[in-house]
C-alpha cells in the first residue's frame, strides 16, 4: 500500500490544529484568572489607606470586623465572620487598610465571575463564548465609579456583588446539566442564595428572576424528589450564621451604638431590620433621581459606549438558544432598579450596583452582537479591540477613583486618640467621631485613658457633660455647643476642647512668650507653643496659643493662619491647594465675648504645610470676625 505525498503534511497539519487549539483553550482557561489579577492590582492599588470617612457604614465596619463585633442590622454575620478572620490572616497593615483589601479581594473576584457569565452567555452554535464580550462586560462594570468606590473601602456592596455574579454564572449553567451533575448545581445554587442572604438581603431580588427561568428551562424541577430536602438544606444552612449574633451577644459584646438587645424579639428585630422600613416611605436624608438622573448615573459609570452597548445587547433575546438566559439578566436588572428606585436613602446608586452589573452582562452581548454581524475582515479584531479600547476609555464616565492618598480621616482620628488625657477622661461626641476614637483605642491601642460618649443629640452631648463634671472627670468636646459658653471655661487640646468649671482652668506657661497686647489692651497673647506633627497625608503644623483677656470683651474674634514665603506669599501644598486656615477659637466653642477675665484660654489649630519649609514661616492673623478689622498678627519661623 502507498500513501501520497500529501498525507504527511495532512498529519503536520492536524497536529498543528491541535496544537493551537490546546493553546486556545488553555489561554481561555486563564483568561479569567487574568482578568481577576488586573482588576485585584487596581483596587489594590487605590484602596484607602486607613479609615477615611467618620460618618457612614465604612468606619463601623473597619471595627467591627476585626473585632468580631456586631456590625448594625441585619448584622451581616457572613460579612463579619469572613472579613474579621481575612484581617487577622495578614500579618501586615492597619485593620481598616486589611478590611479595604477584602473589598478589593471581593470586587476584583465579582469582575472575573462577570467575564465568565458574559461569554458563557455569548455562545455560538459550536458552543464557543465570546471572550470579547466578556472583557467588555468586566470592563464596563469593574470600571464604573460607584462600583470603584466600593472596591477600595470596608462596604457591603462588593461581596453582595460577587454573590450576585456566582448565583447567575451557576443559574445559567444548569439548563446542560442532567442527573447528579443536575442535582449538584441546583444544590450549589441554592448554597450561594443563603449564603447570599447571610450577608445582604437584597439578594431575594435575584429570586423572581431565578423561578421563572429555571421553571423555563427545567420544567421537571418541580417534580416532588427526595434531593428536594437536601436542596431545602443548602439553602437553610448557611442562614444559621445568623446565630453569630446572639452567641456574641451572650459573650458580653454589643453593637456600636447598644441597639441590640440579645432576645427573642430583639434578634428578629435586627436581622429582619424592622426599624429601616420606613426608608420605603420617607427619609430626610434621602436623594432621590428622576429618569434623566438614572440615565445620567448609568451614563456616569460606562460611558456613552457602554450604554450603547447595553441597549445593542437586548437583541440577544431575538437569539433562540439563549433567549431564557438574557430573560434572566434583564429581569434581575428590572428588580434591582425598582427596588433603587423605591429605597429612600441618601445612596441610592449602590442598591443600584446589581442592575448595573446585568447592564454590563447585556455590553458585553452588544458587542458580542456587532461582532457577530460584521463581516469577518482583517478589520474585524482591531474593530473590537478599538471598541473595547473607547469603553475602557469611558467617554462620558465619571473620573476613575483613587482613594490611596486619603489621610485625613485617619490622621484626625489619631490627633484626637494622642491628646494627653487624664484617667478617667470622657469625651463626647456624635457616632462617628467617638467609632474612631474606639477604633484607634482597639487597632491602635492609644487614647485609653479616655472614654467615648456616644451623643448625636446636642441635649445628650449638654446632660453627658453635665454628668462627667458632677462626677470629678475630664470632660472633653468635638464640636460646638450652643449655649455652655457662659457657663464653663476652655481649653483647646489638640482637635477636641476640654471643658472647666468656670475660671478653674489650669494655667500654663506657654514655651515662646510674646507679650502680644490686642484690642487696647483688653487681651493678650502671653505665647504659643509651635510644632511639626507628623501625619500619614504630610507633614503639619501645629500652634497652641495661649489668650489671656484682662476684661470682658466686646467683640468676638477669628484667626487666620497661613504658612508662607519670605516674600509673604502662602506656600502650596503638594497637592496643589495653599496652606491657609480661617477659623474661630476654641473649634468654635466659645467665642471671644465670652471668656472669663483673668482666665487663660489654650487655643489650638493646625494647618499642613509642604515637606520643604526652608526660609518658610508661620504667619497668624488675628482680626473681627464681624468687621473683618485686622487687630494683630504674629509670625513665626516654621518648625
Amino acid at each position: 500500500m502507498t500513501t501520497s505525498p500529501s498525507e504527511p503534511a495532512d498529519a503536520g497539519n492536524q497536529q498543528q490544529r491541535q496544537r493551537v487549539g490546546s493553546l486556545q483553550k488553555q489561554a481561555e482557561r486563564l483568561l479569567p484568572w487574568l482578568v481577576w489579577a488586573l482588576f485585584l492590582l487596581l483596587y489594590a492599588s487605590t484602596a484607602a489607606p486607613s479609615i477615611v470617612a467618620l460618618f457612614d457604614d465604612t468606619l463601623e465596619f473597619q471595627l467591627v470586623l476585626p473585632g468580631f463585633g456586631i456590625a448594625h442590622p441585619t448584622g451581616y454575620p457572613l460579612y463579619t465572620l469572613v472579613g474579621g478572620g481575612w484581617s487577622h490572616l495578614l500579618p501586615f497593615g492597619n485593620w481598616a487598610w486589611r478590611v479595604n483589601l477584602f473589598s478589593a479581594l471581593a470586587a476584583a473576584t465579582t469582575a472575573a465571575l462577570i467575564f465568565v457569565l458574559a461569554r458563557r452567555l455569548t455562545q455560538d452554535e459550536q458552543g464557543r463564548g465570546d471572550p470579547w464580550a466578556g472583557l467588555a462586560a468586566a470592563a464596563a462594570f469593574g470600571l464604573g465609579p460607584v462600583w470603584w468606590q466600593q472596591a477600595t473601602v470596608a462596604e457591603v456592596y462588593a461581596l453582595h456583588n460577587l454573590f450576585v455574579a456566582a448565583i447567575l454564572v451557576v443559574a445559567v449553567g444548569i439548563p446542560r446539566t442532567h442527573g447528579t451533575a443536575f442535582d449538584r448545581r441546583i444544590s450549589l445554587l441554592l448554597v450561594l442564595i443563603g449564603l447570599g442572604l447571610a450577608h445582604h438581603r437584597t439578594v431575594v431580588l435575584l429570586l423572581p428572576g431565578l423561578a421563572i427561568y429555571l421553571l423555563w428551562t427545567v420544567p421537571a424541577i418541580l417534580r416532588p424528589r427526595r434531593i428536594w430536602l437536601v436542596w431545602v438544606g443548602a439553602l437553610a444552612a448557611p442562614l444559621l450564621l445568623y446565630l453569630y449574633i446572639p452567641l456574641r451577644a451572650a459573650q458580653g459584646v454589643a453593637d456600636l451604638n447598644g441597639s441590640y438587645a440579645n432576645t427573642w424579639g430583639g434578634f428578629w428585630d435586627h436581622v429582619l431590620a424592622r426599624q429601616y422600613t420606613s426608608f420605603f416611605t420617607a427619609n430626610e436624608l434621602s436623594r432621590s433621581y428622576d429618569a434623566a438622573g438614572w440615565l445620567h448615573l448609568w451614563r456616569a459609570q460606562t460611558g456613552w459606549i457602554g450604554v450603547v452597548l447595553s441597549a445593542l445587547g437586548l437583541g440577544m433575546l431575538a437569539d433562540r438558544k439563549l433567549r431564557p438566559a438574557w430573560v434572566l439578566i434583564v429581569l434581575v436588572l428590572a428588580a434591582n432598579l425598582v427596588f433603587a428606585l423605591s429605597y429612600r436613602v441618601g445612596d441610592p446608586e449602590v442598591f443600584l450596583l446589581p442592575g448595573l452589573l446585568c447592564a454590563a452582562v447585556l455590553a458585553g452581548g452588544g458587542l458580542a452582537l456587532l461582532r457577530r454581524q460584521t463581516p469577518r475582515a482583517r478589520w474585524h479584531t482591531p474593530l473590537t479591540v478599538l471598541i473595547l479600547l473607547l469603553l475602557m476609555a469611558g467617554g462620558g464616565r465619571d473620573a476613575s477613583i483613587d482613594r490611596s492618598g486619603e489621610w485625613a480621616a485617619h490622621d484626625y482620628a489619631v490627633d484626637m486618640a494622642k491628646v494627653d488625657f487624664p484617667p478617667g477622661s470622657r469625651v463626647i461626641g456624635i457616632e462617628g467621631e467617638m467609632t474612631a476614637l474606639k477604633y484607634m483605642q482597639q487597632a491602635e491601642q492609644i487614647g485609653l485613658a479616655a472614654t467615648p460618649i456616644v451623643a448625636n443629640d446636642p441635649e445628650q452631648r449638654r446632660a453627658a457633660l453635665a454628668v462627667a463634671l458632677a462626677e470629678g472627670a475630664a470632660p472633653y468636646l468635638t464640636r460646638e455647643l450652643d449655649g455652655i459658653a457662659a457657663q464653663y471655661s476652655f481649653t483647646g487640646e489638640g482637635p477636641l476642647v476640654r471643658v472647666w468649671p468656670r475660671g478653674q482652668v489650669e494655667a500654663q506657661t506657654p514655651p515662646i512668650r510674646s507679650e502680644l497686647a490686642l484690642l487696647d489692651g483688653r487681651l493678650l497673647l502671653e505665647g504659643y507653643d509651635l510644632q511639626r506633627l507628623a501625619w500619614a497625608g504630610g507633614p503639619a503644623a501645629r500652634i497652641t496659643l495661649y489668650w489671656r483677656p484682662t476684661a470682658a470683651l466686646d467683640r468676638d474674634l477669628k484667626v487666620s493662619l497661613r504658612a508662607v514665603d519670605a516674600a509673604g506669599v502662602p506656600l502650596t501644598l503638594e497637592n496643589g491647594a495653599s496652606a491657609v486656615v480661617d477659623a474661630y477659637p476654641l473649634r468654635q466653642v466659645a467665642g471671644a465675648t465670652t471668656w472669663a477675665p483673668g482666665v487663660q484660654v489654650r487655643d489650638v489649630y493646625e494647618t499642613s504645610i509642604p515637606s520643604d519649609t526652608e526660609e518658610s514661616y508661620l504667619l497668624l492673623i488675628i482680626y473681627d470676625a464681624e468687621t473683618l478689622e485686622e487687630v494683630g498678627r504674629l509670625a513665626a519661623p516654621l518648625p
